[in-house]
Order: structure tokens, then sequence, then C-alpha cells
């Protein structure tokens, strides 16, 4: 291990003379992963200070030892963990720790905790303790912000070291986690979550198919804005045939679409601009949003046509719609589907069936035409980090910031570029057309905090809540959020007091 360490020192010596200070600029071909693309920074230009990373050059900490708890689960463990030479990602989060290590003068020790529920077991254990053996917490979204409601990490916003309004953190999810009229940031998301790409949500269709049966090219439709719930529908339906020939529905038959009525539910309140809970402008309150019931409503009658035509296929349950399932995208790579609803990391699972395809991608679809652009959702699941308030020593949490700081930056240079532009652009992508769209899908992640975030509400989580009404067979949205309101704004009235009550 100490000779790896030594190899990899060399093999970045140039980007670290290059980079003093985290001062180098970048090229950013998937903007600030919300929809602001910057333009590219050529020869002479000057270099775009939102990728700029501003860590003052003289920062060294002595070799102190920074713990980093994190979930140890499948698609985000590597965001953390690593050996060099194990492939192009691993390489790039490997060289990122010791380019982090070498320019703080920082050791980081990670700690796995097995499973999202069990690192807040021991996250909560060291901080009632005071033990502080955990310095920075990684943790999926969905049970990270419970916590961090309740004031269990440091805000960020007070710090000098983190500016999380550089483009290699991710603006949406900022502040979709930003809380109050006083900004307090708790959480941050950005570059060294390589969830954020593969837990986006994207159709798949079959390009060979599309030919056969004279339908446009998604990527025109795309393009000239007209992918909609609609227009998927126009182009799902008539399609079922009984490929196995049992006279009846079956995993074995060629459909149109094929999605399922857990996980692959939940992009559409994204996708077509929905959202249950907002912040008041003024002063920053989470509060219902009554006035999206009408939306919603009429949401539901477009995905509850498109889940009920005969040319759909609706896989039912957690275990063949559950994050990074294989059993969509292989039905798809089956040639027994038009199309799909998928994610990146099953993509990245199951690529050795899929690559015998000619596939291309799209956005999920819009609600309508009139909407202006398109939505992407990713999944509550993505990685967050924080500092815990045990690190009371305002020193050591601007260390800590600085470590964030430095490991988003560097995340930038490194990782993002070795799994965006190598696996999922290079490896993934047959076309140039392929590759704008995914351009298109990362320039336009989306988050909302009913569908991130609704694990705040244990017995009326909104989202989870959507997954049988919008994937049903009968419209009843308006009586059954009725129902919700009254519970879930009394629980929004019960945080917004404690994060008024956290304002320094």
């Amino acid at each position: 291990m100490k000779m790896k360490r030594i190899v990899c020192l060399f093999l970045i010596a140039f980007m670290l003379l290059s980079s003093v200070a985290c001062a180098q600029s970048t090229e950013d071909p998937t903007g600030t992963l919300n929809g602001d693309a910057s333009a590219e920074v050529t020869e002479g230009e000057t270099e775009d200070p939102n990728f700029t990373c501003d860590l003052p050059a003289d920062l060294n900490y002595g070799d102190e030892i920074i713990g980093i708890l994190y979930a140890n689960v499948g698609g985000r463990r590597d965001e953390l963990i690593s050996e060099y030479g194990m492939g192009v990602v691993s390489d790039a989060v490997y060289e990122r720790n010791v380019m982090v290590e070498e320019q703080l003068g920082v050791q980081l020790e990670m700690y796995p905790a097995d499973g999202d529920v069990q690192l807040n077991v021991e996250f909560n254990n060291d901080v009632t303790s005071g033990l502080g053996e955990y310095d920075i917490i990684s943790n999926g979204t969905f049970k990270a912000i419970i916590p961090a409601m309740e004031g269990r990490y440091v805000n960020l916003s007070e710090l000098d070291h983190i500016n999380t309004d550089k483009h290699y953190w991710t603006q949406g999810y900022n502040d979709m986690v930003t809380f109050t009229d006083s900004g307090m940031q708790f959480l941050a998301s950005g570059s060294m979550s390589i969830s954020m790409f593969r837990y986006t949500f994207f159709t798949i269709y079959n390009k060979d198919l599309f030919v056969d049966y004279q339908l446009p090219d998604l990527y025109e439709t795309v393009k000239q804005g007209e992918w909609t719930l609609d227009y998927q529908y126009s182009i799902v339906k008539d399609h079922y045939v009984d490929k196995d020939g049992d006279s009846k529905a079956s995993t074995g038959d060629f459909y149109g679409f094929v999605t399922g009525n857990i996980v692959s539910v939940d992009p559409y309140m994204v996708a077509s601009d929905t959202h249950m809970i907002i912040k008041d402008p003024d002063t920053g309150e989470l509060t219902y949003n009554s006035d999206a019931l009408a939306r919603l409503v009429d949401l539901c009658d477009k995905v509850q046509l498109l889940y009920n035509d005969e040319s759909t296929y609706v896989y039912d349950g957690g275990v063949d719609d559950g994050l990074g399932s294989a059993t969509l995208i292989n039905h798809f790579a089956d040639k027994n589907a038009l199309m799909a609803t998928t994610t990146f990391i099953s993509m990245e699972n199951n690529f050795e069936r899929l690559g015998a395809l000619s596939y291309g991608i799209a956005p999920m679809p819009k609600f309508s035409s009139i909407q202006k652009n398109y939505y992407s959702y990713v999944q509550d699941q993505v990685s967050s980090f924080g500092i815990s308030t045990v690190v009371s020593d305002e020193a050591r949490q601007e260390m800590c910031a600085a470590v964030l700081e430095a490991m988003a930056y560097h995340s930038y240079r490194l990782v993002r570029p070795a799994y965006y532009e190598t696996v999922l652009s290079e490896r993934y992508m047959q076309d140039p057309q392929s590759n704008e769209v995914l351009d298109l899908i990362f320039d336009s992640l989306y988050f909302d905090f009913s569908s991130t975030c609704s694990d705040i509400f244990p017995n009326c989580e909104i989202r989870n809540n959507l997954r049988p009404l919008l994937s049903g067979d009968r419209n009843t949205i308006a009586a059954s959020t009725k129902s919700w309101k009254r519970t879930v704004e009394r629980k929004l009235g019960e945080y917004n007091d404690i994060l008024e009550g956290l304002v320094p």
C-alpha cells in the first residue's frame, strides 16, 4: 500500500505543481449539475471564479487525522474508498484523496457503517457520547436530512474554508437544504458524489425498433422540446405483442414501455415541475404548497393513462423496481420494449447485455410542451456531506471545512471527468446525439424537498405515498392529499421552529 501511494504521488506531481491553493481553471461540460452551463475556458481567457478554489495556499494541519464516517453501500462506497490500479474511476478517487491530504497536511481516516440506518445510529452515539471519532459524515440524503434539521451538523454557511456557491458544489441541492432567512446550510453535495450521476433517472429507447416502427428518433423530439408525457403515450400505445404466445400479458412479451411502480414513479414530480413543499420567499420557512394540487391531479391522469395501457408493462414491488435493479433494463436489453425508465447505475451494472443494442437516451418527459425546461430527478439516496456537531472547536471546524472544499474541488477536476467523460460519455453513449442529451440531462438536475427529503414525515412520506396513487388505476389524488395536509403542515411547523431555534 505504501508503494502504491508513492507511485501515485509521482503520477500526480505535475498536477500538484499546477494546482497550488486549488487555483486551476477547468472546463465544465456538465455545467453546475443544476442547469447553469459554463463556457469553456481557453488560453487567454479569464479563469471562471465559479470553478476556482479559494483556499489559502499555506494551510497545513500537521498530519491531523480527519475521521470520515460513510455508508458502506453499493453505488456510493467507491466515492470515498478506492485502490489505485482498479480502474479509471477508482484511480481518480485515490488520487483525489492523496491530493487533499498533501495539500492540507491531513490524513483521511475512513470509517464504514453498515448502511444508512446504521450510520445514523453510530453518528448519534458519537455525538451524544462526545467521543468525536467522526468529523465528517457522508450519508444518503434521505437519512441525513432529519439529523441535519435537528442541528446535529455544523452550519456550513458560518465557516470560512468552504464556499458552497462554487460550482463544484451542486447548487440546486444547496438551495434545497438551506433553511430560514439566515441561510443555514448543514449538508452539501457535489462533484465527490458519483451517486449524483448514478442515481439520475432517464428514458432509454431502442433506436433500431424506432426505425422499424417508423417513429421519429427521440433525439429530435427532445431537441424540439416536444418530449412530453402525452407524446410518450402516443408512441407507446398499440405496441403490445404476445411474444411468448401464452395469451396473457407477461414478462416474455413485447411492450411499448417498461417501468415499475416503486422508484420508477418517483421522477414524475420533478420532471413535471410539481412541488408539494416549497420555501416561503421572505422567511425561508418550509410550507405545504396547496396550489400544486390542480397540477398534481392532471399529472396523475397522464401517468395513469401511460401506466394502464396494455402496451405498458409495470413491474410490481421493490425487488424488480428498486434502485439499481436489473429487471427493467434486462427486459429492455432482451429487445422486448421500445423504451424503459432506468438509471445510470442500472446501465453501469448491466452494460454487458445492454451494449449489444443500438440505443439512445432521453430525459424523463415533460408535463406538457408548455413547460419550458426538462427536469431530471436524482433519487434521494444521493450522498450528502456535513460536519458533525461533535466538532465544537472552531479551528477544527474550519479544518474539516477545508477538507470538504478540497475534496469537492479535486473531485471536480479528477473524479467527475473519470466517471462522466470516460465511463458515461465514452463507454456508454453510442453517438454524438446521445452525448448531447447526456449533457442536457445533467444540466437539468432539479431538486424537490418533498421528493428527496420526505423522510422527515414518518407517518406521511409524500413521495412514497404518491407511488401507488400515480401508478394506480383511479385518480384519488385530491382526496388523498387533503388527508395529508394537516399532518404535513404540523410536522413542517415543528421543524421550522427547531430550525429557527438554531439560528445564531
